[in-house]
């Protein structure tokens, strides 16, 4: 494999990812450590997301491209939003009914459900299944020999969803009884939710040019 700078951001990030993922099973509401565990993951979110840009302009400013860069690291990036959103959906972030400090700001219920992260469990199962057809849209395309980059659609898509990410681990840790916190939060996860469900729609409308295409040309 190339072990040029690209490659070895990369593989950082997958690390980061591996410590990511373990400071948020390790979060408990009103834990001794609660906020410091929330920090530490929104930190290191943030550091994987300037590696991530960081190995990108690396790779095309000195033509350092390579095939393990190309597979892992869209890769990498989709393990981290989608396990994340899987993560902040957990029963260790579901609000305690002797908290429910959402409810005592003005959120409504139905924003939030019974989670304290306002992840819910079928806002997962959206984001889990545009990552499914796209991948299934662009394997198959591929395939037939024709290119399928990223939309700016799906570049935005990434951007809003890893700020919703962000925008939970801090107002959980720092500004839990903050109103305008609590609804940047709320909105930014709906924001992200609906941009998915967009982006999806977008890459099976680009998919059905190419079937037909196809066709007219068999």
């Amino acid at each position: 494999m190339n072990w040029k700078l690209p490659n070895q951001l990369t593989v950082g990030r997958i690390l980061l990812s591996a410590v990511f993922f373990v400071l948020l099973g390790l979060f408990e509401q009103g834990g001794q450590w609660s906020s410091a565990l929330l920090n530490a993951a929104f930190v290191l979110y943030i550091i994987a997301g300037i590696t991530d840009i960081l190995d990108g302009w690396i790779a095309r400013r000195f033509n350092w491209t390579s095939a393990f860069g190309r597979i892992a690291d869209p890769f990498v990036d989709k393990v981290l939003v989608v396990g994340a959103f899987v993560m902040l959906a957990g029963s260790n972030f579901a609000m305690p009914a002797d908290l429910q400090y959402e409810r005592t700001i003005g959120v409504p219920a139905w924003l939030t459900g019974s989670m304290a992260s306002s992840v819910q469990a079928w806002m997962v199962v959206v984001v889990l299944a545009r990552e499914f057809i796209v991948s299934a849209v662009r394997g198959y395309s591929e395939s037939q020999g024709v290119k399928f980059p990223a939309t700016p659609a799906g570049k935005a898509k990434m951007f809003v969803q890893s700020f919703a990410i962000c925008a939970i681990l801090y107002q959980m840790a720092n500004l839990p009884q903050t109103p305008w916190a609590a609804y940047l939060k709320v909105g930014s996860v709906w924001a992200a939710v609906l941009i998915t469900l967009l982006s999806g729609l977008a890459y099976v409308g680009k998919a059905r040019e190419v079937l037909a295409r196809q066709e007219k040309s068999a």
